[in-house]
């Protein structure tokens, strides 16, 4: 994996974006790039997560705009859209940065989490639609072709169909706002997620992602959206309890 000391280029074959397939500027018949600025965000959203783009890298956006065929436009709202977020920063002069987000600001943000993923249920909640529970089958169906697997789950693999997942169920939530602050938050913690997996037991937390889903489903066929909201505040405080006794075992002597 190559980068210049500005990381816009990006050259790591064959690196799967969470939500499918690998992009890489796909032209249209005018032989510009076809993507958008939410394209555009997503690839450098997962580059920060996988630390491809490490802390403290700064981004270029003439060489970004170049990588993606095109004009700096998109690419700017592109990087807007991760300052939003708090995964960069963008200084007159100084440019455009990787932020560093200190262990304290995690735990800030899986709390919130916590506390906005209990209150799914309880704001304008609303139903899935017939594809929306096709898409929920199949991640399940997903989540179980990965652990029949012999080798151990592949990480890309598994947070694509994470992500998918939470895409679902935040169709669930009618308050915008909302199910906005909440992708917010989901996003935040890229980072920390893909640190974790590096050190979990990765088919054990596959194994615990099948009974979120199906236990989300079982809610969703009887329309209890507060217990949707339950299911997934549970399965996160359950997963920071597994992270905790890990650091635990490994600051034993």
């Amino acid at each position: 994996m190559a980068r210049s000391a500005t990381t816009g280029g990006w050259t790591k074959p064959g690196h799967q974006r969470k939500g499918g397939a690998p992009r890489t500027g796909g032209k249209s018949p005018t032989g510009k790039s076809s993507m958008t600025p939410a394209q555009v965000y997503d690839q450098l959203r997962l580059r920060i997560a996988t630390r491809a783009y490490p802390p403290g890298a700064k981004l270029s956006e003439s060489d970004l705009a170049t990588e993606f065929g095109l004009s700096r436009t998109p690419v700017r709202q592109a990087l807007q859209l991760l300052e939003a977020g708090g995964l960069v920063k963008i200084r007159n002069g100084v440019g455009v940065t990787v932020t560093d987000p200190d262990r304290t600001e995690i735990d800030q943000a899986y709390a919130l989490r916590c506390e906005l993923a209990a209150m799914i249920g309880k704001h304008s909640p609303q139903p899935l639609d017939r594809d929306q529970l096709a898409e929920l089958e199949s991640i399940r169906l997903g989540v179980i072709d990965l652990l029949r697997q012999k080798e151990p789950p592949i990480v890309e693999r598994f947070a694509e169909l994470c992500e998918r997942f939470h895409n679902v169920v935040n169709h669930v939530i009618g308050a915008r706002m909302l199910r906005s602050f909440i992708d917010t938050l989901y996003h935040q913690t890229d980072r920390f997620w893909y640190g974790w997996m590096e050190r979990a037991d990765i088919r054990i937390e596959v194994t615990h992602f099948l009974h979120e889903v199906e236990e989300t489903q079982r809610a969703l066929e009887i329309e209890d959206y507060q217990a949707v909201g339950y299911i997934r505040r549970n399965h996160i405080t359950m997963m920071l309890a597994r992270m905790a006794q890990v650091r635990d075992t490994e600051a034993r002597p």
